[in-house]
Formats: structure tokens, sequence, C-alpha cells
């Protein structure tokens, strides 16, 4: 597994946290800054946000893939297997 997809199972695991943190780090940020920048906190924050979801998205839908596939091959083993033992 390379640190990619390391990080990208990792996120997907924790992405409440993640954004959790997210939402602390802009909050103090915004404090320190007195609001002078909370808008622009705000937009990064939810790009922040967002690109986490993206990650937690796209991790699902490769498990998924990885898991129909598996299951493909499971039944065209199968399938073969059934084949051979019938000649």
């Amino acid at each position: 597994m390379s640190f990619i997809d390391k990080a990208k199972e990792v996120i997907s695991e924790n992405v409440d946290k993640i954004e959790g943190a997210i939402d602390k780090a802009g909050d103090l940020i915004d404090e320190k800054t007195g609001g002078k920048f909370s808008e622009t906190i705000d937009k990064v924050q939810g790009a922040a946000q967002d690109a986490v979801g993206k990650v937690s998205d796209a991790s699902a839908t490769v498990k998924d893939a990885a898991a129909g596939a598996a299951d493909k091959a499971k039944d065209v083993a199968a399938d073969v297997a059934a084949k051979v033992d019938g000649q």
C-alpha cells in the first residue's frame, strides 16, 4: 500500500475528527486575527472540508469497486473449477 493510499484510508476513517480540527484551526486563526480575515478563513475552511469529503468519497468508491472485482473473480474461479471438475 502506497503512502497516498494509506493517507486516503486514514482520512476516510477519520472524517469527523479532521473536519473538527479544520473548524478549530479556523476559529483559532479568526480569534487571533480579531475577525479581520473571517470571510477568507471561512472560504479556506469550506475548501478544506470539501477536499476531505472528496477523498473520503473516492476512497469509498475504490473500496466498493475492489469488493465488486473480488466477488466477480471468486465467481469466475468457481465457474472454472466447476468446469474442470466436470471434465
